[in-house]
């Protein structure tokens, strides 16, 4: 078998791997869902729990890179401090050392021929079980994933013959590139370092420098310095994911590069002295010549380098994380007006989520609560316009209603763009549901948006008729339809934080109870007081047609926006909306298609 059909073959066995590397981590990442966030939410506490939470995350999640791409995201969103940020990525880096251990225990201790395609079998054919069995599933996904990926490993073992290390001319290529020298140390990290950023995985780079390593091909020194330079490549995810992103997120990612270069450098400095540490910690001899011997310890050797290197420099670095932290401040500095935004551009949807789809639905409700923040703003600046009588606080007033239906339009736009682009993505059955219901609440948000900006350029018309089209009792009545809208739009609000619910129990039954009341009570209030300007109307009061035509639009339209506000309500809890004389018994009110008052 010549070079290039044996390098043709390990890179067609390195490509199963990857694609098998990307089946397992989406599986799992799927499988661990909410609770994966939560465990992220722990670095919230101190930095030994932010470190332990990078490390379980990426031990579960099996993917270093999608850690720390979620740090990003979390840190664009304002989720997370730079210390937190650096803290999970201290763990992240001891977390995905993992890999290897899997790698060094099933892929040269045992067959893998012998259960890696039973193994792609059963994941391939549980993914068509019913859709009630997601766990399973899911489950199958992983372990699909986990299959191919060994699959991939012994594709590369088999493609390197026995005896391919100790060809004369392999021999005599390599001794060129053992770190015996300084300058050999640098260019064979640096090497590692462009390996991983051209495969974008560090996982993979390890599992070819194991590979290669018990074969032969690579002794101990060497395959330690390429694992350096592997974690210096893998900085290359997080810091394309933080491009667009807020200082904050680009400061983590800075940070996780300034994090694994200082800890190649000063381990660079004694690599030798840790190169017998690991001797003397690990047993066995790692530069016999035997292959046999060769894969059963070598692998091993090298799995601990990489531990032992992740846990020494993140011991060292913990107490020193807010140096660090100063120095990715020097590097991307404090503004005056740092990471201002403008109000019509996505905040928190400006990270790639290309790896962590799941975490996308995350900045996506998060993106949806703040377009809802706008339509709040824009009743308020409703509510004042009605009420003041300096005519130029009312053009201010009612210019800032429309720029805020503007960014609602806006905002609905670009969010339904970016889960559109998502939905073509790996997601679970879960996350698909999610976004189908962030459509639906994005469109209800940007009605509501509508029926404010028509309020406003009804107010705008009439306020410079003469005379006035509204009298003080008018005003009055529409102040109050107004801040009862503002108490729906803060009570939706609360409710879209709580987005998904599984169930209607608990907190989730109080809120709809109050939706049910708040939208029942509007109703009935625009009833009352059309009927009540009807008969001052009846009983002499001055109107024209077109003033009373526009007091009703008024009306009509604070009452959608309670209509739209009922169904966020219904979407994210997940229930459905019941008719009027439902909702009044819910409500424990009278029926709305009575004569009879409010009480």
């Amino acid at each position: 078998m010549n070079a290039v059909q044996i390098t043709l073959n390990v890179l067609g066995g390195l490509a199963v791997f990857l694609f098998g590397m990307k089946i397992m981590s989406d599986g799992l990442q799927k499988m661990a869902g909410v609770k994966m966030r939560q465990m992220l939410s722990i670095a919230t506490s101190n930095r030994l729990a932010a470190t332990f939470s990078g490390m379980l995350v990426t031990s579960i999640i099996q993917s270093s890179s999608a850690t720390t791409v979620m740090v990003v995201g979390f840190a664009s969103a304002g989720l997370l401090n730079l210390y937190q940020s650096l803290g999970i990525i201290f763990g992240a880096n001891i977390g995905t050392t993992m890999t290897a251990w899997i790698v060094s225990l099933f892929g040269f201790k045992m067959d893998i021929a012998l259960f890696a395609l039973p193994v792609i079998a059963a994941g391939f054919f549980c993914q068509f079980l019913p859709a009630k069995w997601v766990a399973v599933r899911r489950a199958a996904e992983s372990l699909l994933g986990f299959g191919l990926l060994f699959l991939g490993l012994n594709i590369m073992k088999e493609a390197i013959p026995a005896d391919f290390g100790q060809s004369p001319f392999v021999v005599e290529w390599l001794s060129k590139f053992t770190p015996d020298t300084a300058l050999n140390l640098v260019l064979l990290i640096v090497t590692g370092s462009i390996l991983t950023m051209i495969l974008q995985s560090s996982s993979a780079v390890m599992a070819m420098t194991l590979t290669c390593a018990a074969a032969g091909i690579i002794n101990f020194e060497t395959s330690c310095a390429l694992v350096l330079g592997e974690n210096i490549g893998t900085t290359i995810t997080a810091n394309l994911a933080a491009i667009g992103a807020t200082k904050t997120a680009r400061r983590a990612a800075v940070g996780h590069f300034l994090f694994n270069f200082i800890g190649v450098v000063w381990v660079s400095l004694i690599f030798h002295h840790f190169i017998h540490l690991i001797d003397w910690l690990v047993p066995g001899d790692p530069y016999v010549t035997d292959p046999a011997q060769l894969s059963s310890v070598l692998p091993y050797h090298i799995s601990a380098f990489h531990t032992v290197f992740n846990i020494a420099n993140t011991l060292i670095m913990l107490p020193l994380l807010k140096q660090l932290a100063a120095l990715t401040l020097l590097i991307i500095p404090k503004s005056k007006r740092e990471d201002k935004h403008h109000d019509n551009e996505l905040l928190f949807l400006n990270t790639r989520f290309g790896q962590t789809p799941e975490l996308a639905i995350l900045a996506a409700r998060k993106e949806v609560e703040r377009m809802m923040g706008f339509v709040s703003k824009l009743t308020d600046k409703l509510l004042l316009a009605i009420k003041t009588d300096d005519d130029k606080l009312f053009e201010r007033l009612i210019s800032d209603a429309k720029d805020a239906e503007h960014t609602t339009d806006v905002l609905e736009h670009k969010i339904n763009s970016y889960l559109t682009q998502m939905t073509h993505g790996n997601l679970s059955r879960h996350a698909v549901a999610q976004t189908v219901a962030l459509f639906d609440l994005t469109n209800s948000i940007e009605g509501m948006g509508d029926c404010g900006e028509k309020i406003a350029k009804i107010l705008e018309k009439f306020r410079r008729m003469d005379p006035p089209a509204f009298n003080e009792q008018d005003l009055t009545n529409m102040e109050a339809m107004a801040r009862k809208t503002k108490t729906i739009i803060k009570n939706t609000r609360g409710v879209i934080l709580q987005f998904p619910n599984p169930q209607l129990n608990g907190a989730a039954g109080y809120m709809f109870k109050t939706a049910v009341i708040n939208e029942t009570e509007l109703n009935a209030m625009r009833k009352n007081l059309r009927a009540e300007r009807n008969t001052r109307i009846s009983q002499g009061q001055q109107a024209t047609p077109d003033s009373i035509t526009a007091y009703g639009d008024i009306l009509n339209n604070f009452e959608r926006m309670g209509d739209y506000a009922m169904r966020v309500t219904e979407t994210v809890l997940r229930v459905k909306t019941p008719d009027a004389e439902d909702m009044a018994a819910l409500a424990g009110m009278p029926s709305p298609n009575t004569d009879q008052p409010l009480a």
